[in-house]
């Protein structure tokens, strides 16, 4: 009987542990920093000037194993989406991460890009979180 008991306390305890040491991915950085030939950009209150031709990426938290996702709204005739990606994560199950939107610069202008995270099977239900981004083209 004294073993079950410590066999269920180590358990217990191992439980604990792993459930602690679980890492957060890193912030993204606030400001826009040059990667990769595209400028970053994470918070919606900061104001996106390109040139046409240009590309620039929105990166947002987004944990996909919740089943919310973020749709992206932006008008066609200005930017285009030229890739939409999730950067490779911790590697731990469950864990968040980034979602990432390239867009490119097409012709001259001004509008926004919204982002409303959701759940797609849950159509009538409002979204958890919207960002939305001023963009300038030049």
């Amino acid at each position: 009987m004294n073993t079950i008991k410590t066999t269920l306390v180590i358990l217990f305890i191992a439980s604990l542990l792993v459930g602690c040491t679980a890492a957060k991915p890193a912030p993204a950085p606030a400001t826009p920093a040059a990667s990769s030939g595209s400028l970053q950009f994470t918070d919606a209150g900061q104001r996106i000037t390109v040139p046409v031709g240009v590309t620039f990426t929105i990166n947002v938290s987004a944990n996909p194993t919740t089943g919310y996702t973020w749709e992206v709204g932006f008008d066609q005739s200005l930017l285009k989406l030229v890739k939409r990606y999730t950067p490779s994560g911790t590697g731990m199950i469950g864990a968040g991460g980034v979602e990432s939107f390239e867009f490119e610069g097409m012709r001259a202008g001004q509008t926004e890009v919204y982002l409303n995270y959701k759940r797609s099977f849950e159509p009538n239900n409002p979204a958890l979180e919207t960002k939305t981004f001023k963009v300038t083209v030049q």
